[in-house]
């Protein structure tokens, strides 16, 4: 008997058993491809007894499945009460000459590699090694009953939830976008755990006065985009006040259009604007007034606004955005950047398109005070109405 506790070693071991023994029978909750044990693996298919992975939470990586589709030695389950989660890996030749890794460790990448792990090598030489090994035996092969081969179909309509359910499972991680890690714990990030009324306490920091103005703003935007299929449609003005330029609106509150953020020193932004570039209408086209929006709303904006806007224009985007869906979207420029990328976590150069999706608008989705508004009168239910804006308040350095 051993007691594995470091990845490095449990990697060796498992290395070693896939090579020295004939016949593998294994149970193990998810599975991934990305590992030099998935390669090994591959190369030892004929050594295969029995495999049962489990798919609850999809977490099981669709290449892994997707290397043994038709396999009738390998099955996927997912337990409809209760979860699948063993991790129990028999390496025998006969009920005489085996060895057995059982503890914490799926078959992942992570816990061969990064994970804090914990498991217990146990062989024929070990007490009752007799009944071990039949109790192993039995529960490969009951949850092998209970399993299903998976053919391209099953796959197809795997791939689909896995990938809808992919970014939830990394936030919740504490995973977002291209970072690995974040600094701290989740439920240690100031943005995340901030309630509606720690929220409403920050946004009134700025007098009722500049909130009142602030609202205005949003007033306008809200109505201008509403009068009008398109955007491409508003007047030259009207388009200069939702693009958070100087404009000659005459409309109570035209005058602090630059709240949410100023671009008048924006020269190619203010001139496109100014000749009405239909990509500009064309990627505000894509989000919707109402609903939720999605991944892809973002992705269609972003395919039409860089149609016109090469390069990084992460702040007249975002304005844009911002004034059409103030309660999804954040305009993030020079004067909220540093503050707000202190309280998200997140560093702050190098800011980009994809980077604002995952790192802000992820983490902000995940946030207590986005998901759980409670407000008090009418102020506060026109503030939850455009509640990601608002955060330009609590981040806006002059």
């Amino acid at each position: 008997m051993k007691l594995i506790t470091t990845a490095t070693e449990l990697e060796k071991e498992f290395r070693r058993l896939t090579r020295q023994y004939k016949n593998f029978y294994w149970a193990t909750a998810w599975a991934s491809s990305s590992s030099k044990l998935f390669n090994d693996l591959l190369i030892n298919k004929d050594k295969i007894g029995k495999i049962v992975v489990g798919i609850h939470f999809y977490q099981t990586h669709p290449d892994f499945i997707e290397a043994f589709l038709n396999d009738k030695k390998v099955r996927f389950i997912q337990h409809p009460e209760g979860t699948f989660h063993p991790k129990l890996y028999l390496f025998t030749d006969s009920s005489e000459k085996w060895e057995l890794i059982i503890g914490s460790a799926n078959f992942t990448k992570e816990a061969f590699s990064q994970n804090i792990e914990a498991c217990i090598l146990l062989s024929n030489k070990d007490n009752n090694s007799s009944e071990t090994f039949a109790n192993a035996i039995k529960l490969v092969e009951q949850a092998f009953v209970d399993g299903k081969i998976f053919d391209n179909s099953d796959l197809e309509k795997y791939m689909i939830t896995w990938k809808n359910h992919r970014q939830k499972i990394k936030s919740i991680s504490g995973q977002y976008g291209s970072e690995k890690r974040m600094p701290k714990p989740i439920h240690e990030v100031p943005i995340i755990i901030r309630s509606w009324a720690e929220f409403m306490s920050e946004v009134r920091c700025e007098n009722k006065h500049v909130i009142e103005r602030r609202l205005r703003v949003i007033k306008i935007s809200s109505e201008l985009f509403r009068s009008k299929n398109h955007f491409s449609e508003l007047t030259e003005d009207e388009r200069k006040f939702i693009a958070g330029i100087p404009n000659k609106l005459k409309l109570d509150g035209a005058e602090d259009w630059g709240y949410f953020g100023s671009m008048k020193g924006a020269g190619i932004f203010k001139n496109k604007i100014k000749k009405n570039d239909k990509n500009v209408s064309k990627a505000l086209d894509q989000i919707p007034l109402s609903g939720q929006i999605t991944k892809r709303h973002f992705d269609n904006f972003i395919k039409y606004f860089t149609q016109t806007f090469t390069g990084n224009y992460i702040a007249t985007a975002t304005r844009l955005l911002c004034m059409k869906r103030p309660d999804t979207f954040i305009c993030f420029d020079s004067k909220n950047r540093s503050a707000l990328c202190k309280d998200f976590g997140i560093i702050q150069s190098a800011m980009d398109y994809q980077r604002y999706w995952d790192e802000i608008i992820e983490r902000l989705n995940d946030s207590d005070w986005w998901q759980n508004p409670g407000p008090k009168n009418y102020t506060e239910q026109k503030v939850s109405e455009a509640r990601a804006a608002f955060l330009d308040s609590l981040y806006y350095e002059k």
